[in-house]
């Protein structure tokens, strides 16, 4: 499961919660303003989060949340402006492994993705 160039602003969570998958890739999302959570793993799910833009976010990853057990996470290359610390856990297995993608510098990605999304609108 992939999710790419998503813009989830002002939401609470669930962007996504992952259980029990491998590997879910999320990359190049613009988060802002999210009040519970940005990405969360639970139940041993494997989750890479790389290259994503974390705006006023107070818990951009977590690994376990709620009363689901913690889940595999692992971050890298993402930036984190008024935000918190991600949480990471274990390894993930490779999404490069099943497919090929280019990661957009995530400096960009306030720019290019609501630029990209909305009603009518396909890249």
């Amino acid at each position: 499961m992939t999710y790419h160039h998503n813009f989830f602003d002002g939401t609470d969570q669930r962007h996504p919660r992952v259980r029990f998958a491998e590997p879910v890739h999320v990359y190049n999302n613009y988060y802002r303003n999210n009040t519970l959570y940005g990405v969360a793993s639970t139940e041993n799910a494997g989750v890479l989060v790389e290259g994503n833009y974390f705006e006023n976010v107070a818990h951009p990853i977590y690994s376990g949340y709620d009363d689901s057990g913690p889940g595999r996470v692992v971050e890298r290359n993402n930036l984190y402006v008024n935000s918190g610390a991600p949480q990471t856990l274990g390894t993930v297995i490779e999404p490069r492994t099943y497919y090929a993608y280019t990661l957009d510098a995530p400096s960009t990605v306030p720019t290019t993705v609501p630029a990209g999304v909305g009603v009518g609108r396909i890249a």
